[in-house]
């Protein structure tokens, strides 16, 4: 699991990755500890395999360098964005009329999600809903 007080990647191999990407960013240890919340958050409960903080996969500190990126580029954007009592929809223009969004479900069905560490973690973790098993 990914700790939330512990950096799994250091500002060079940031500096590192995204120079081989030609992503003009500067990375401080904050962005990436935002970064690593953000994915122990997601997803330390559904790694398909246990790892400690000096076995860290690749793909893990590639996703936490991309979620630090976010973070840098927009601050505040990994936090949640919406709730379930407050998100809506415009359902008609000429008199304004809202209705309320629904069919979001789960712990962190508001959290934002970032393509390239969903592509990056999708083969290392299970999939959300995937904590019990049903029997036909």
């Amino acid at each position: 699991m990914l700790s939330m007080t512990v950096l799994a990647v250091t500002t060079d191999e940031a500096l590192d990755y995204t120079g081989a990407a030609g992503i003009e960013v500067v990375l401080h240890q904050n962005d990436l500890m935002r970064g690593q919340r953000y994915i122990a958050t997601r997803f330390n409960a559904r790694w398909r395999e246990a790892f400690d903080d000096d076995s860290v996969p690749d793909a893990v500190k590639w996703s936490i360098i991309e979620a630090a990126i976010v973070e840098n580029r927009k601050p505040g954007s990994l936090s949640a964005i919406s709730t379930p009592s407050t998100d809506k929809v415009l359902v008609a223009a000429g008199k304004l009329q809202w209705e309320r969004v629904k069919g979001a479900g789960g712990a962190d069905a508001y959290v934002p999600r970032i393509a390239a560490v969903e592509g990056l973690l999708g083969p290392l973790t299970r999939s959300g809903n995937s904590g019990f098993l049903l029997r036909a």
